[in-house]
């Protein structure tokens, strides 16, 4: 027993040297914030705290900013083991409630089964796409949201953010406008948000809509792959790290499907080069009333 005790703490030894761990909470009711993201400096990916609002930062990893929808993102100067965001309070000029009738309903966007997939590793991304109803000027709401998702069977639930960005000339607003944390199943699922009770008004123009991983413990899995390099060398039986869930494409006419990672710039992903001499469009299915 005594042999098997020293080698679990020489395991967890250089664990406990090298990680940090910190929290980040609400500064106003000093709850944990869930899923917050944290930037972190000279690295081409991000993580996000866990559900009680910490995570650890390994060797190397300092955080440059932390952001939250509803909060004011958070420039850090200095490691701290706890960091308190500010929520975000904006004054808007008075406008008309109006409360949907939900009299006529009708439906937006396509799921279909295809081999097209969006997936992400620690190094994360946002992919949103064009959303446009061709209707009259009737005020419209989104009432459900229906999209495909899988996980992995080594994972009991995950979550992602369903983020929502205004059109602006054909490309996503540099702001997301609305953020909504969806929990998906184990398995190959339709995942179903249902706003009846909270409907999204939807703007004449249209949304960008899509996903934004949760990189945390919680997502991770492992899997073995096979690598193909530029240069034609092979790697096999390579195990490597992913993030649930998965998602869906399908053909489509056109491609309207935009994307960032990091700090960087929207880029219209499928425009320029087509796969298979396709485009693509995501598997996400709104149902909209007045």
């Amino acid at each position: 027993m005594k042999t098997k005790f020293l080698i679990l703490i020489s395991f967890l030894y250089p664990l406990l040297m090298f990680s940090q761990k910190i929290k980040v909470i609400d500064a106003e009711n000093q709850k944990p914030i869930p899923y917050a993201k944290l930037i972190l400096k000279d690295k081409d990916y991000y993580k996000n705290t866990e559900e009680n609002g910490e995570t650890l930062l390994d060797k190397g990893e300092e955080i440059s900013e932390i952001q939250s929808f509803g909060y004011e993102n958070f420039r850090t100067e200095k490691y701290q083991s706890v960091y308190l965001l500010k929520p975000k309070f904006i004054e808007i000029a008075e406008v008309e409630i109006v409360r949907p009738k939900f009299q006529k309903a009708f439906k937006l966007g396509i799921i279909k089964n295809n081999s097209m997939g969006f997936s992400a590793s620690t190094m994360s991304w946002v992919v949103v796409d064009l959303f446009k109803a061709d209707v009259s000027n009737e005020k419209l709401f989104i009432k459900k949201i229906r999209i495909p998702t899988k996980v992995e069977k080594a994972i009991k639930e995950a979550t992602f953010n369903l983020v929502f960005y205004d059109n602006e000339g054909g490309k996503p607003s540099k702001d997301k406008v609305n953020s909504i944390l969806v929990t998906c199943k184990s398995g190959k699922n339709i995942t179903e948000i249902d706003l009846s009770k909270t409907p999204i008004q939807f703007p004449k123009n249209g949304f960008f809509i899509g996903f934004e991983w949760i990189v945390n413990e919680q997502n991770k899995f492992t899997y073995i792959t096979d690598i193909k390099y530029p240069d034609g060398k092979r790697l096999k039986n390579v195990m490597q790290q992913g993030i649930a869930p998965k998602f869906q494409g399908y053909e489509s006419e056109a491609s309207n499907i935009f994307s960032f990672s990091g700090n960087l710039q929207w880029k219209n992903i499928l425009n320029k080069k087509k796969i298979n001499n396709s485009n693509y469009s995501l598997c996400i299915e709104l149902e909209l009333a007045n």
